[in-house]
This record gives structure tokens, sequence and C-alpha cells, in this order.
């Protein structure tokens, strides 16, 4: 990288973002976060700077990159509703021109694994928008992640509820679909790393974690980290779409997101090499005990709780989540 050491993290208040921030601030980078309400942020994060940003507006964009060199993407809009896929493909292409007018020298963007099979809404999208993100003249490392561990996590939550307030579970066929979880710390380090990288093209990484679980692995492990023990039973009858009913009750968090985690499940998705993790062999990830336990234990100090029951309250009650959610 140049001289310029500024990086513009959109989705810095969120569950990755925040955690990136001072990951990137370690390594002598100037970070500044991208934000809608820069106020708010400000308050929540002290000693931080934040821009305002919107994310579909081009002027913005340009505004928020000035004097950067690299940008991290780390904005979705999944819990918008069903227009989501039109708003991230927008804002795909909007950040992807503005990067261009603004000369920068690398975006990193942590998107999702295709699936072995039919990828559902919300792979898609997230797969969509790394196409249009490298698509541009800005050289782009998308990190492609599946289930990331940590507290704040909308599908670790998920795990969490159900493992926490069901003694008796029943799983249907696609709860033996295999992913690799990773670690919260692995992906941060992964970005930052990226973020230092210099490509000479745009490509594609998996970002896998170091075990093959399926949904029940993910599940029981969980459980008993938490001293529980959950009884499982295999119904093959029950469809994703079902199932997404009744975890709506049972779970905490947005219905709509809820919905396409689960529907994302169909498939096994699982990395065909090392991927990323070629490039620093030296780092060793995380096993999921290790990284759950440490996301179940922040919950549990009340790191997180009170923002994880704002962010409920707010998915919930709210009639309309403004577009371009953090991750």
């Amino acid at each position: 990288m140049g001289e310029r050491r500024r990086v513009l993290l959109t989705g810095a208040t969120g569950f990755v973002g925040s955690r990136l921030f001072p990951v990137l601030q370690a390594q002598g980078y100037e970070v500044v976060g991208g934000t809608r309400d820069v106020e708010a942020a400000r308050r929540k994060f002290p000693g931080k700077e934040f821009v305002q940003l919107d994310i579909t507006d081009g002027k913005s964009v340009r505004e928020a990159l000035q004097h950067c060199s690299a940008a991290v993407y780390l904005v979705h809009s999944m819990a918008t509703g069903h227009d989501y896929e039109r708003i991230e493909r927008d804002s795909a292409q909007t950040f992807r021109s503005a990067a261009a007018d603004a000369h920068l020298e690398r975006i990193v963007y942590l998107g999702g694994m295709p699936p072995k099979g039919k990828p559902s809404r919300h792979l898609r999208s997230r797969m969509t928008t790394g196409e249009i993100l490298r698509g541009g003249s800005v050289p782009t490392i998308e990190l492609q992640a599946t289930m990331v561990i940590g507290s704040g996590s909308e599908s670790f939550r998920m795990v969490r509820d159900l493992a926490a307030r069901l003694p008796v579970m029943l799983l249907p066929k696609w709860a033996e679909s295999i992913t690799e979880p990773i670690a919260l710390d692995d992906v941060t380090f992964a970005l930052a790393y990226a973020v230092h990288y210099a490509p000479a093209v745009s490509r594609a990484y998996p970002l896998p974690g170091p075990e093959k679980m399926t949904a029940r692995d993910i599940l029981g492990r969980t459980a008993g980290l938490m001293g529980r023990h959950v009884r499982m039973f295999g119904v093959p009858v029950i469809t994703p779409k079902l199932s997404s009913y009744w975890i709506r009750f049972v779970t905490r968090g947005n219905h709509h997101v809820t919905d396409e985690l689960v529907e994302g499940l169909r498939s096994d998705i699982i990395a065909p090499d090392l991927g990323f993790w070629k490039l620093c062999p030296e780092h060793e990830r995380q096993s999921f005990d290790h990284a759950a336990r440490k996301a179940l234990n922040d919950e549990e100090s009340g790191l997180s709780t009170g923002a994880l029951l704002i962010e409920t309250a707010i998915d919930r009650f709210s009639p309309k989540r403004q577009p371009g959610r953090s991750s």
C-alpha cells in the first residue's frame, strides 16, 4: 500500500466492523467508520472517527472515501425485507463506481461461501455483491465465510437461543448439511491481512473454519458448552420454510434474517481448499468450542447483551429498517 494508510470501514458499528476497527488501528491504519448516524456512533464508540455514509448514495460514498487508500465493505440489507437483493446490488454498483472515482488501491469484502447446491436468496445476493465489486477497476479481495461464531452474530444467536430454550429438538434433513463455521477473531484477522495484502487482480478466497460440522453438531456442542443436554430426533418431513416459523418463536433474531439463514442450510457449504489461509499459513484458526465459549462468555458478562437487546427491540418493533445493515 502507498503512503496513504487511511481506511474507510463500512459497517463500522456492526457485528464484524466494531471488532475490526481496533484491529486495523493496532496495525497502524487511520480508520474512519462509515455510518448513517454519526452522532450515535460517536456516543457508542467514543474516541473513534466516523463519517456520514449512505451506501446507496454515490455522492455520500465519494465524500466518505476522500483521502482513503482502501475500504472494507461490510454492509448488507437482509433485515430490510424482501427487496434486499435489489438494494444490495445497487449499493455494490454505487460503491464500485465511487471507489474508482476515488482512485482507491483496494477493496476488501466479506461475502458468503458458495454452497454445493442451489444458493439461497441470501447467499445469492452475497455472491452477486462480490461479483459486482470484483468486476470494477479497483482490485478487490472477497473473503467468503460461512457461519461466523461470535457474540452478536445473527446465526450464532439463533443457535444459542435454540440450545438454551429447547429441551428437545426435532431436526429435519437439512440439519445434516455440512458447513465450516469460523471464529470472529479469525475473520477480523483475515480482513486486516487482506487490507495489507496487495493483489494484482481481484479475486475471491474461501475463508473456512478448521472443522466441518453439521447443524446438529453445532447445536449439540453449543448446548454442551452451556451445560445442557438437548435430545435431538431426525424428522425428514420438515422443510426449511416450516422450520423458520417455529424458530421465530424460540429465538430473538430478526425474522427476515432467520428465514434467510435457515433457507441457506439446504446444501453443504464446504471450501474446496484452505483458500485465503494459504496466504498466511502461520495463523492458527480457533476451534469451534473455543470460539463458541468466548461468544457465550461475552454475552454472559454483559459485554454485548445491552446492544443485543436494543437491536432485537428495533428489529421486532420498527416498521421498516434502513437499508445497509452492518455486518
